[in-house]
């Protein structure tokens, strides 16, 4: 006699196992190269907790808005989001290409020449560091990051990284950049062929036809952060051959945090969803502006390119393969797209427009992030 207790186990099991496996094949592996800011902190955040994504490590970029032992907040909520997986981190860059390509003493010493428009204090590393002081709020990793990183060899540790990608997923790994390109350039001046085994890139950066956001250099000029901080680095990499989707602050700057979007955000009931909140509370309260400011000028970036490349709440992205970077030593003109005669590469796009509903947070960027950091 046939137990058919145990059949029906079986073949559910056999059926669970069929779907999750299902899931899992369609997801895209990434590797995230961060510099660690708030934006930067809620796009990892998101990403780890999109079905669409299989996370395989995150690198460190040392030469933005936050020190180095920022990264702990990554490690933190990588071990609680993938507990057991222990993420591999890898510390990268705390330098500029512009700086040690002239003088080689400077490699790893920070301060450098486009560094300085980075404020220590308030609002500046000291602030983004501690995720404004309630970083402590975060279920905290038994990993401490110099034991969670796997060694400082931006080089040699992302080669392995996309090589163990590529075994175990049988996939191309895609990055996901929303910091400045020190990292990914410098990888590949050391490993230029690997440019064959990275599927897509997309990039939070630059701006085109609006003003950049260099709120501490003062000009007028359209540079962006993740462009100016290393104005090298982002020349060569839109120069490479890499599949590469750049999201400036012409598509960002169409999805604004607005008072619906705060008000939304303030019913999230999931641990993350109740962190967020209060991140974003603290940052609200001490923006000098006030409210004024900070439903005009703060976005959330970063966040916004992780839903570009999951396709989420895209209108349109276009070729462009006229643009260069500015970059000759001058810390009011440098970090900025312009026309150039010289063509990039066939495979460099912008996204340009992005699908927005009114009011803003009915848009499909704010569904899908609210939902998914809301879900437990």
């Amino acid at each position: 006699m046939i137990n058919t207790h145990f059949v029906f186990i079986t073949l559910y099991m056999l059926t669970s196992f069929s779907i999750t496996n299902n899931e899992h094949q369609k997801q895209i592996p990434v590797i995230i190269d961060t510099d660690g800011e708030v934006p930067d902190f809620l796009a990892i955040l998101y990403a780890l907790k999109s079905k669409e994504f299989d996370v395989r490590g995150v690198t460190f970029n040392g030469d933005g808005w936050t020190h180095a032992a920022s990264v702990q907040n990554v490690v933190d909520i990588a071990d609680d989001i993938y507990p057991g997986k222990n993420l591999p981190v890898i510390l990268g860059a705390d330098y500029s290409l512009y700086d040690s390509d002239r003088d080689p003493d400077t490699l790893g010493s920070p301060g450098c020449t486009y560094q300085k428009a980075v404020p220590e204090g308030a609002l500046g590393k000291r602030d983004q560091d501690l995720l404004y002081g309630i970083n402590r709020q975060l279920r905290l990793s038994k990993r401490l990051w110099y034991d969670a990183i796997k060694g400082f060899n931006i080089t040699k540790d992302l080669a392995n990284l996309i090589d163990s990608t590529i075994e175990q997923t049988g996939k191309k790994p895609t990055i996901i950049l929303t910091g400045p390109a020190t990292n990914i350039a410098t990888f590949l001046r050391a490993f230029p062929t690997y440019t064959t085994k990275i599927d897509k890139v997309f990039w939070m950066g630059g701006a085109l036809n609006v003003p950049g956001n260099l709120f501490t250099v003062s000009n007028d000029s359209r540079a962006e952060y993740n462009v100016y901080l290393d104005c090298v680095a982002a020349r060569e990499l839109i120069a490479s051959n890499l599949d590469i989707t750049l999201v400036p602050l012409d598509f960002t700057d169409q999805i604004p945090f607005s008072p619906g979007v705060f008000n939304k955000l303030s019913k999230l009931k999931s641990f993350y969803g109740k962190f967020v909140y209060n991140l974003l509370s603290i940052i609200r309260k001490v923006d000098p502006g006030g409210d004024s400011t900070f439903f005009t000028t703060y976005h959330l970036w970063d966040p916004i390119a992780i839903a570009v490349a999951k396709n989420i709440g895209v209108a349109e992205i276009v070729s462009n393969r006229s643009l260069t970077v500015t970059c000759k030593g001058d810390r009011i003109y440098d970090g900025q797209f312009i026309r150039s005669k010289t063509l990039t590469n066939s495979n460099f796009k912008v996204a340009i427009d992005a699908i927005v509903s009114k009011p803003i947070e009915s848009s499909p960027f704010y569904q899908d992030f609210l939902n998914v950091i809301d879900f437990d």
